[in-house]
């Protein structure tokens, strides 16, 4: 046998109902505002919900980025060791056939041949753009 409801009276909220369920049934200026303001209260409720969540998933897409960003600036940190390690190498080797070179000494004509080419470098490097070879050889003399 089911209880007749008189107009005051409110039915038991359902598992799962909300707030709203009990105050629509209220009909009074003041409950219709009590029912404005919760209306907006859940409203900022979901909003402030909604912006929390996407700012975790733009917080972890910030973290992923830094930690590619981290991971690929150490590998080019271990491939510019590998290559410093590399031209160390090719500098000591060549340093050392220099220092061969040196030890077995030097021939006189090969000494003059070499200061020559070098003089000739020099001379031709303090020719001017543009000037006459008159003007050069005076330079030159």
């Amino acid at each position: 046998m089911a209880q007749p409801q008189t107009a005051f009276s409110h039915p038991s909220p359902q598992v799962g109902e909300k707030r709203k369920s009990t105050v629509a049934a209220m009909s009074s200026p003041a409950d219709l505002e009590d029912e404005g303001r919760m209306a907006a209260e859940e409203d900022k409720r979901r909003r402030n919900t909604a912006a929390s969540a996407r700012f975790r998933v733009k917080k972890k897409q910030r973290e992923q980025a830094l930690e590619k960003t981290a991971k690929d600036m150490s590998d080019k940190v271990q491939l510019l060791e590998a290559r410093v390690n590399q031209l160390e190498m090719e500098n000591k080797w060549l340093k050392g056939l220099i220092t061969e070179k040196n030890l077995k000494g030097p021939t006189a004509d090969s000494e003059t041949t070499e200061t020559k080419k070098a003089e000739t470098i020099i001379d031709s490097s303090k020719k001017g753009v543009g000037t006459d070879n008159k003007a050069d050889q005076a330079v030159e003399a």
